[in-house]
């Protein structure tokens, strides 16, 4: 009961359910509560990172996970837009891999950035450490230079951090 207590304060408590839900190429791509982590500003940096719904359950499911990570500078804990000219080196930076390695270290199916083209970000809201926004993304495979459309992009997400 005394290690019970005493951990308690180390847990970030969740008080608003996460989501994250885009067109990857025209599919689906959905995250959950517990596949979306959002770190709130340090230094005016925004990190947001979603995983496939249901990567977080164990056992794994034996799909391909894909994950989405979006960073970018300037962050004040605002609204705010990012337009194309703030991605790549200028600001804000977005990959999403395809199908990662379950072997430590291995190579996905396929990475892509975004890398010139038609890319928003835009955080609609602020509620202390919640923030909603929504996306759309032009991306390039590093590899084969193939193109990747994101669209539709929405997401809810908590700094669960102590």
């Amino acid at each position: 009961m005394i290690a019970t207590a005493l951990a308690l304060p180390l847990v970030a408590r969740a008080d608003t359910p996460q989501n994250l839900s885009a067109k990857v190429a025209g599919k689906a791509f959905e995250s959950d509560d517990n596949g979306i982590l959002y770190l709130m500003p340090t230094k005016t940096g925004l990190n947001l990172i979603a995983s496939t719904k249901g990567a977080s359950a164990y056992p794994p499911p034996k799909t391909p996970i894909d994950r989405l990570s979006i960073m970018c500078k300037d962050f004040e804990g605002k609204p705010v837009k990012w337009v194309a000219k703030d991605f790549g080196n200028h600001g804000c930076e977005v990959k999403f891999v395809q199908g990662e390695s379950k072997t430590p270290m291995g190579d996905p199916q396929a990475e892509y950035r975004a890398s010139g083209g038609n890319n928003t970000l835009e955080i609609t809201s602020v509620k202390g450490k919640v923030i909603e926004g929504k996306f759309s993304f032009e991306l390039v495979e590093v590899k084969t230079k193939a193109k990747l459309a994101i669209t539709d992009g929405t997401f809810k997400a908590e700094d669960r951090q102590k």
